[in-house]
């Protein structure tokens, strides 16, 4: 601030004395001269971008596995079959004449005569033919019929995953100007006083 009115002070002196430079042989009361004031600089900081945020997808297929697996190859099925009859031959006692009474003449110490007979029973053995089992239709079970087939299963299905890359900055520095250079006037002191 202090510089801006001293610049502007010395404006108005070298206006004067250039209205006043016609008076030669007066008696200079201030005396200034020209300055160049350097640019300043700074060194600064600052965060640059070297990759930008990114993101990409990985993909995991799918996982299998084989396994056993126990399978029916042919079911339980029933069929029937016919079973003949089963005979026996079997040995009986029958009675072939009951008892009964007859006349018969017989001779008894040269006589002839007629007696009354009684016939005992008669009996027979004889063989038959017995039922011991009857035929018909019998139910025949034939049992499931299993093998073991490998077989393709999922383990862990098929995923995808979306992976962020964050941005990557790094610092760099740099040197900046805070102002620029600028010429100024600035007081001098001489012992003599300033003479035109």
């Amino acid at each position: 601030m202090r510089r801006t009115v001293v610049s502007a002070s010395v404006g108005i002196l070298l206006a004067l004395s250039q209205h006043q430079s016609a008076f030669a042989g007066g008696r200079a009361l201030a005396c200034y001269e020209q300055a160049v004031v350097p640019a300043v600089y700074q060194t600064v900081q600052e965060q640059v971008l070297v990759r930008p945020a990114s993101s990409h997808v990985v993909r995991q297929p799918a996982v299998y596995a084989y396994r056993a697996r126990q399978v029916v190859l042919q079911p339980e099925r029933i069929s029937y079959r016919t079973v003949a009859p089963v005979y026996a031959l079997q040995s009986r006692r029958v009675q072939v004449r009951p008892a009964s009474y007859g006349w018969e003449y017989r001779v008894r110490k040269g006589r002839r005569i007629l007696c009354k007979i009684a016939y005992p029973p008669a009996y027979s053995t004889v063989q038959e033919r017995v039922l011991v089992k009857p035929g018909g239709r019998v139910a025949v079970r034939q049992p499931a019929i299993y093998g073991s087939v490998k077989e393709r299963v999922l383990v862990q299905p098929a995923s995808q995953q979306v992976v962020r890359e964050p941005a990557v900055y790094s610092t760099v520095t740099r040197t900046v100007k805070v102002r620029e250079a600028q010429t100024v006037w600035k007081p001098v002191r001489v012992r003599s006083g300033c003479r035109y």
